[in-house]
């Protein structure tokens, strides 16, 4: 498993084998245990360090030492569409959501009507042999729904619209 942490303007990938951590390829001596869904411990280089994290969007809020930042983390199916220039959401249009890539429509989580948050799973969608969840970049109101359980959606294809 590997994931890419971006604070700020600086990023780091991370990487983890079994018991063992590697930052940026190296190998670090780090351990990390999960306390609870929103705080663990990170034993890094013979320090021990309490983490508090708080998901906000595509953003994860961590504290630790009574500092506050804001993350973001992609995991490697998140990289890949990124390295193939596809993103989740197009930024432009935050308020519709297209597939990223060709797949079949697994779940839609929401409805026409309903309130959602930012970051909110709208649909999940399997491409490449992958499940991906696809969430709301904004909180709003579901406006549409055009698509339902065991569609095939081409790339790009309007899947649901939201309303601020």
């Amino acid at each position: 498993m590997s994931v890419q942490i971006r604070l700020g303007d600086r990023s780091f990938d991370i990487g983890q084998n079994s018991d063992t951590f590697t930052l940026d390829g190296e190998p670090l001596d780090a351990r990390f245990e999960r306390l609870n869904d929103y705080s663990g411990v990170l034993f890094l280089g013979g320090q021990t360090h309490v983490i508090t994290f708080e998901r906000a969007g595509e953003h994860i809020r961590v504290t630790t030492g009574g500092i506050r930042q804001d993350a973001i983390v992609k995991d490697e199916t998140a990289l890949l569409l990124e390295q193939f220039g596809f993103d989740e959401v197009d930024s432009s249009a935050e308020r519709e959501v297209h597939a990223p890539m060709p797949g079949l429509v697994l779940q839609v989580l929401v409805e026409p009507g309903q309130t959602v948050e930012e970051g909110q799973g709208l649909v999940v969608l399997e491409a490449m042999k992958m499940e991906n969840e696809l969430r709301a970049a904004l909180s709003g109101t579901v406006a549409a729904v055009h698509v339902a359980p065991g569609d095939a959606v081409g790339k790009n294809a309007l899947l649901v619209e939201l309303d601020a």
